[in-house]
């Protein structure tokens, strides 16, 4: 096949790590991918809940096969009802390690729906991202009716989200497509989505931190509650790979924390840096974590740093990108500022996804407090971002003055060189007035 020419819209050179074999039309291929990819997922699930049973084989296998379905609903975004408690907290690890599997299955199905590599376009991407949604969607749909074991539109709804992401992903990477900026759009909006990247990196690791030293420091409480349970060792291993399907909404919820908003674990309690109310917890291990109800120490406040220098990380990318000799300081703060507002509002709606129930009565309204996040955060992060255009702004490069040489300052300037051919010129009508007058 001839190499084709390099397009604009092509950011990178589609993987032909697999050659492109059509076995099928890309849309009848895409629904055999989306349909392993459901199956893939619930087997995922099956695995633990397997290996659970396995440790109590009293229970029947039917509600081990059903508990995966629950699981496997639930981190696709639909309530679901395990031993009569109504959870709807999205496992956000399985949910990741569930579209993981399905890009890649998506990517392969591409690869058997075409004969060459297609001309990579936005219609193509987005027909195949539809077909994805589409598709997943009702296969989550059909299994929550089916088993009648969660919301059947939440399923659909949360099946189509995840649907259309994952899709998207692939076939934009399967043929090398990406968004490509108009010419008019300033550099500093170009470079929006790596500064949110930038401070949201920063705040994730500090959230992380939080959490470690927070299970570092009160492990003794960790342990009881584990030994409370008494799982015995398969059932000691089961309940910590449960946990961590949970672990990224700990770090959201730490980055809430870390913003001053703080978290609730149920009705009446509080976790934030300014004070602690504890309520009814959830007997889970993990949440001995939990400080003691109180006052914190002020030096918790050392913690509000953390949002800050994501802010500065922000708004140092977009201003960076922005520099010019002319650049105003107004300017500066400008952009810095906005790419630290805009980093804080995203880092808003994660939690705002991070966010859900353990019950029905007291352990409701898990997460984040969305209503003082959505001011804590775009403020400190707007903050530093201001910082650091201002500091950017500063720190642009300026235009030398054009200075002569001293030795040429006291010299009259030179006189431009004989032209022959303009004097004759200019002699000719005088001549021709000379010749009248003689006559």
């Amino acid at each position: 096949m001839a190499q084709r020419q390099p397009r604009r819209h092509r950011h990178a050179a589609p993987d032909r790590a697999i050659p492109w074999r059509r076995l099928a039309p890309w849309p009848i291929a895409v629904v055999i991918g989306v349909l392993a990819w459901a199956l893939a997922g619930w087997l995922v699930c099956a695995a633990f809940c397997l290996v659970g049973w396995l440790s109590d084989i009293s229970q029947s296998l039917s509600d081990s096969l059903s508990l995966a379905a629950s699981l496997f609903l639930l981190a696709n975004g639909s309530r679901v009802v395990i031993a009569g408690i109504s959870i709807s907290i999205m496992p956000l690890l399985l949910t990741l390690a569930i579209m993981g599997t399905g890009y890649g299955l998506i990517r392969v199905a591409l690869r058997h729906g075409f004969d060459e590599d297609p001309e990579a376009s936005g219609l193509l991407v987005a027909g195949v991202a539809g077909v994805v949604a589409i598709v997943y969607g009702a296969a989550t749909a059909t299994l929550a009716g089916s088993m009648q074991i969660g919301d059947i539109g939440e399923s659909l709804t949360g099946g189509v989200t995840i649907g259309l992401i994952t899709g998207w992903l692939a076939a934009a990477r399967s043929f090398g497509w990406h968004f490509g900026w108009p010419r008019q759009v300033p550099e500093w909006v170009r470079a929006l989505p790596r500064a949110c990247g930038a401070g949201l990196g920063i705040l994730v690791a500090g959230g992380t931190l939080v959490i470690c030293l927070a299970l570092l420091l009160d492990r003794s409480q960790v342990q009881d509650l584990q030994n409370s349970l008494s799982p015995g060792l398969l059932g000691t291993s089961l309940l910590a790979a449960m946990q961590a399907f949970w672990a990224p909404n700990l770090v959201i919820w730490g980055i809430s924390w870390l913003v001053g908003a703080g978290f609730s674990l149920g009705v009446g309690t509080v976790v934030s840096p300014f004070v602690v109310q504890l309520g009814v917890l959830p007997s889970v291990p993990m949440f001995g974590a939990v400080p003691a109800a109180g006052m914190p120490s002020q030096t918790m406040l050392v913690w509000s740093a953390v949002p800050v220098v994501a802010g500065v990380a922000a708004g140092w990318v977009a201003a960076r990108s922005q520099v010019s000799t002319d650049m105003r300081l107004e300017t500066g703060a400008g952009i810095g500022g906005g790419a630290g507002v805009l980093t804080g509002l995203a880092a808003t709606v994660v939690a705002a996804i991070s966010r859900g129930n353990l019950g029905t009565v007291e352990l409701t309204g898990l997460g984040p407090l969305i209503g003082t996040m959505v001011l804590l955060a775009p403020v400190l992060l707007g903050l530093g971002g201001l910082a650091a255009g201002l500091v950017v702004a500063l720190g642009r490069p300026k235009v030398a003055p054009r200075v002569l040489p001293v030795d040429t300052l006291d010299k009259p300037a030179p006189k431009p060189p004989p032209q022959p051919w303009k004097d004759a010129l200019h002699e000719y009508p005088s001549r021709f007035d000379q010749l009248l007058r003689q006559n």
